[in-house]
């Protein structure tokens, strides 16, 4: 299995946790494309002990690569898709463009992988939001259990949601208020250091924001839809890496507390902490590579109704593993 990978934001921190990634799982290459948007770039990438030059995008021949991977804007990705395309790659494309479109194939590898068939079919093919993979891994364990008739999940965001421009505002601002200075949003609406935000993305007027929006559409198109409905509400918090959610489910089945312990226990997807052991971000999510569930409570008088915390590393788990993970599915069934 391996194939021909153009890499278009080798160099973001998303870009960086792929090749690492890469390079941890051994997973062969035939050939690494590193695109860049200057010109002139004379430096190469190192990957599992060989050098790959850097080339300008535009200048690039996508016909020579069987994948091209875009953690680019949104802004590039609408330049660039179609002539990827074109050139016969699959592109698996990480901006959010098509976030929310029905068309385009949406996968979460460890549950729908099945569906990279259409994807290579389509030439398209983006991976869920980190906030998504957190919910649908965690509620796929309940769902294939005891069936899930309702969900509510407040999820608090790291501003690493946003990729560089997220951790960088948030060091930024930091170091300037600490030193008595005023702080620079750099395009976020509100300081984001020792700071909260009571929503992500605009909002629409369902009252839901977009990145809402989009949490439960992937949400409902990998699962299938809950009879009584989900609802999301994502909080920004100064917090750099690791998404923390909490969640409200009712089941279609009656189960007692410690089923649904053992549920989460057992999955190969979902780790059961303890109830009195204290979760961080920087102590216990960075480098996990599964969901932590923790504090998992019946609500008294119901045998259906359950609530629990998650935490997950949302830019190595959430989005770099599941991006190599959906480019060696597609070099397996390609």
């Amino acid at each position: 299995m391996s194939l021909k990978l153009a890499i278009y934001g080798y160099d973001t921190d998303i870009g960086k946790l792929v090749l690492e990634t890469i390079d941890e799982q051994n997973f062969e290459l035939d050939d690494l494309f590193p695109l860049t948007p200057l010109s002139g770039e004379y430096d190469a990438v190192s990957v599992r002990g060989q050098n790959y030059f850097v080339q300008a995008v535009d200048e690039f021949d996508f016909s020579k690569a069987d994948v091209a991977l875009f953690l680019s804007t949104k802004d590039e990705s609408e330049r660039l898709v179609l002539k990827a395309k074109e050139k016969g790659c699959v592109v698996v494309d990480n901006s959010h463009l098509f976030s929310g479109d029905k068309n385009t194939c949406t996968i979460v590898p460890q549950i729908n992988d099945y569906d990279v068939k259409k994807a290579i079919e389509n030439k398209l093919v983006i991976p869920a939001l980190a906030p998504s993979v957190e919910l649908i891994l965690a509620l796929s364990v309940l769902h294939d259990e005891f069936g899930v008739d309702k969900a509510n999940a407040t999820a608090l965001e790291s501003v690493s949601e946003f990729g560089q421009l997220g951790t960088q505002t948030l060091a930024h601002e930091s170091t300037l208020l600490l030193n008595g200075m005023a702080s620079d949003h750099q395009g976020f609406k509100a300081q984001l250091a020792f700071n909260l935000h009571s929503h992500i993305g605009e909002v629409l007027d369902t009252n839901f924001t977009d990145h809402e929006s989009t949490i439960i559409s992937e949400t409902q198109r990998v699962l299938g839809k809950f009879t009584r409905g989900l609802n999301v509400t994502s909080v920004l918090v100064p917090v750099f890496y690791g998404h923390t959610m909490v969640v409200n489910v009712e089941l279609e089945q009656a189960a007692t507390l410690s089923e649904v312990q053992k549920a989460f226990a057992d999955s190969e997807y979902t780790e059961l902490c303890e109830n009195d052991r204290l979760l961080s971000p920087v102590e216990d999510a960075i480098n996990q590579r599964k969901v932590l569930v923790s504090r998992v409570r019946q609500t008294e008088g119901s045998k259906k109704s359950f609530s629990f915390e998650l935490m997950m590393d949302n830019s190595r788990f959430g989005e770099a593993i599941s991006l190599v993970e959906i480019i060696k599915l597609i070099a397996k069934n390609n």
